[in-house]
């Protein structure tokens, strides 16, 4: 008997006891097996520990304290200006960076000299590893040897050299232009992929018939882009909240919290103060802010599909 052949008795032998509305999922146990230990226990263990006042250095004293942990994030001031701080920092540099990514992304299309050229410098940004680049937008903004200070004060805008990364005025900034530098040029190339899928014979068309650059844009270009553009969109917002390493480079969310976004949060909470608990509790708040967007994004990933 073949090895396939005894391999097959063996199963039909095991499995013969089994009912056939449970057979049919062995072939996807592993998969399953997988999903449970490495992404249902972290979410179940957090939500678990959500509810306990529990220190990272000794975990065996954890007591448990109910809602109080999520109580503190709707009372506290500190929290607060950290979600205030979490919506400019996704609002303003996704927006920014998806009009900014958007013109990279026109300008690229429009076959002008060395495209590419500049079409391999402008995802520079975007394959360096994240720590360099935003090392490298830290030196920039550094006080009296920044390049950033140098340039405001030969132009005049500044009289003196300004520690931007140490004010609270204006610490968040400087991480969310790293930020709009890295992510435009992904943006950029969704959007130079959308227009070159467009088909020309649209435009030409649109032209014998008289329409204007602008006619041709809005109702061409615009409705053909659409579901990219709402799924590159989606994607800047999911991967701007659960970014971390751009501020915690640059700044470590200070001073105080002002530079501080949900993640750096949750971060200096569990592993610098200790509080598992309370750092759990933002963990859920950011678990469901990144569901609710990662339902909307395969929503319109499924629309797209049904339209191929």
């Amino acid at each position: 008997m073949s090895y396939s052949k005894q391999a097959k008795t063996s199963y039909e032998n095991i499995t013969e006891q089994i009912p056939e509305g449970v057979k049919v999922y062995l072939p996807i146990l592993p998969v399953m097996t997988l999903v449970g230990v490495f992404i249902l226990y972290p979410i179940a263990q957090a939500i678990y520990s959500s509810f306990f006042n529990k220190d990272l250095l000794a975990p065996s004293e954890a007591e448990f304290i109910g809602l109080a942990n999520y109580a503190e994030i709707w009372t506290s001031a500190t929290i607060h200006q950290v979600l205030w701080n979490t919506l400019v920092w996704v609002v303003v540099g996704s927006f920014a960076a998806i009009v900014l990514g958007f013109l990279m992304g026109w300008l690229l299309h429009e076959k002008l000299p060395y495209t590419s050229v500049a079409s391999a410098i402008v995802l520079i940004p975007w394959v360096l590893p994240r720590v360099v680049g935003a090392s490298i937008w830290q030196f920039m903004f550094g006080g009296s040897q920044g390049i950033i200070n140098e340039l405001l004060v030969q132009m005049g805008v500044i009289d003196e050299y300004i520690v931007m990364l140490g004010s609270t005025e204006l610490s968040l900034w400087p991480p969310i232009i790293g930020m709009i530098w890295r992510l435009a040029p992904l943006f950029a190339l969704l959007t130079l992929t959308s227009l070159q899928g467009i088909d020309e014979h649209l435009y030409e068309a649109a032209r014998m018939d008289g329409a204007t650059p602008w006619e041709q844009f809005r109702y061409i270009t615009i409705p053909m882009m659409r579901y990219n553009l709402a799924i590159g969109f989606l994607l800047m917002l999911i991967y701007n909240i659960r970014n971390f390493s751009m501020i915690w480079v640059m700044t470590k969310g200070g001073p105080g919290v002002s530079s501080s976004t949900l993640p750096v949060m949750i971060y200096r909470t569990a592993f610098v103060d200790f509080d598992v608990g309370l750092a759990s509790a933002l963990s859920m708040l950011l678990f469901v802010v990144l569901l609710v967007f990662s339902y909307y994004y395969i929503q319109v990933y499924e629309q797209v599909q049904g339209e191929i």
